[in-house]
């Protein structure tokens, strides 16, 4: 997995990851209602040392450290059972030790001879009374702890500094916090999706993967098409200078310049029935007729009839000549210069008629009367007609739409066409990115293209 395949993943889905980060928001905020408060309340304690009257600077410094090492000490006192005890007898509480302990803090400020005590309780006042309850327990025990057996009055002082309070807020669940975690876990599960939606991507989207293809890895790339304004028009007849008609030209020409290429009879197929080549095989005849090229074409795909459609041509056509039903000259159409054979009506079993030898007959017998043949053929999966309708032809040409087609399909397509002896001489690919991480070199160079202006 690439940085290329990642950000191409990510142009793809982002919005999933987008979902996901506000699911997770979503969830993190479903929680905070799901889950019951918990408030907290808490008072503050100075642990003071009685220093005697008239005690020197250095002593009282002695003393405030001694009272920092008690605050310190003072926190296993505050957890302890003797404590613990006390506050359960105080509340009337069925809780054990264990669990009481729990649902209160102490913590000693750094440096300092203050503790902060703290309860916790589903309700504000219950947290409020526990925390009182809680000081006043610690504060008995310390007395008892501190105060000589011999008798008199014990060296450490506890003080309250505050009272603790009903809080107004619980302390937990926090909004804020739980949509914060639910946002950054739902990032990270779009993130992880993406991933791995990138790494399992096995559809071809550049040249460079179309050439790495194990089956075509020898084979030709006869150029590309534009995706920007989409390729699926005659774009040699409606938009004569733009940059997908000039992409038509340039296949056209390079396939005219194949070396030892028998272009006679050309059949132009693809992989699947996500690749759409109507548009490829009238461009490119266009495209030849403009080079002088006399040109016919036969529109093979009995199932769809596409290139029929494309061209707005209605009749008789090649369904009704492989049945005898009528002759081929009257079925023949002129439209922008080429000579086409529409489809006629569609047929549930196109496999029958193109099996026949009356196919063979109708390409020579329109080659005769034409420099080339382009046959528009049905898709190579999963269809079995594109095996008679390529034979008949001398060389085949593989369409791939970027993005649609998987390398597992293509190789599947091609090496099911030279099993029966179809040479490919070529790839083209369909809708190929201009922009981008994806975008060809070459292909991206059409969208500096700019109409000439006429002059007068």
């Amino acid at each position: 997995m690439t940085s290329t395949t990642v950000l191409r993943a990510l142009r793809k889905w982002w919005w999933v990851v987008i979902v996901l980060t506000l699911v997770g928001g979503a969830a993190g905020a479903l929680s905070t209602a799901l889950i019951a408060p918990t408030y907290k309340a808490t008072g503050s304690l100075v642990v003071t040392y009685n220093a005697p009257v008239g005690a020197s600077s250095s002593d009282l410094v002695q003393a405030n450290t001694f009272a920092v090492q008690k605050a310190v000490a003072y926190q296993q006192i505050a957890l302890s059972e003797r404590v613990l005890s006390v506050v359960i007898t105080d509340l009337g509480l069925s809780d054990t030790p264990e669990e009481l302990a729990l649902d209160l803090e102490v913590e000693a400020t750094l440096n300092t001879p203050i503790l902060q005590l703290s309860g916790k309780a589903g309700t504000a006042g219950d947290a409020a009374v526990l925390a009182q309850a809680y000081i006043t327990a610690f504060t008995e025990v310390i007395a008892e702890v501190e105060t000589p057996s011999t008798g008199g009055a014990s060296p450490v002082r506890i003080e309250t500094l505050q009272e603790p309070i009903a809080p107004p807020k619980p302390e937990t669940p926090d909004l804020l916090v739980n949509v914060a975690i639910g946002l950054g876990a739902g990032l990270a599960v779009g993130l992880i999706w993406l991933a791995v939606a990138a790494a399992t991507d096995r559809r071809i989207h550049t040249r460079d993967e179309l050439t790495e293809t194990a089956a075509l890895s020898k084979r030709r790339i006869l150029g590309g098409v534009p995706a920007a304004h989409g390729a699926a028009g005659l774009a040699l007849v409606s938009q004569p200078l733009a940059r997908e008609a000039e992409a038509y030209r340039t296949i056209a020409a390079t396939l005219g310049h194949t070396p030892h290429a028998r272009l006679g009879v050309v059949a132009i197929t693809a992989a699947t029935p996500r690749d759409n080549t109507s548009a490829l095989t009238a461009n490119i005849a266009l495209a030849m007729n403009e080079f002088g090229v006399r040109v016919a074409v036969i529109d093979a795909n009995l199932r769809s009839g596409r290139l029929s459609a494309l061209l707005d041509l209605t009749g008789p056509g090649l369904a009704e000549v492989l049945r005898g039903d009528v002759e081929l000259a009257p079925s023949l159409h002129q439209t922008e210069g080429i000579t086409v054979l529409a489809a006629g009506k569609s047929v549930d079993s196109p496999a029958e008629l193109l099996s026949g030898a009356e196919l063979g007959n109708v390409v020579k017998e329109l080659s005769a009367s034409h420099d080339m043949v382009f046959i528009d053929a049905p898709p190579a999966l999963p269809l079995s007609d594109t095996i008679f309708a390529a034979s008949v032809a001398q060389s085949t040409v593989l369409a791939v739409s970027a993005g649609r087609v998987t390398t597992g399909q293509l190789d599947s397509a091609a090496q099911a066409l030279e099993a029966v002896g179809v040479e490919v001489i070529g790839v083209v690919m369909m809708n190929a990115p201009v922009r981008g991480s994806d975008a060809d070199p070459s292909t991206s160079l059409y969208r500096e293209l700019q109409p000439a202006r006429k002059t007068d």
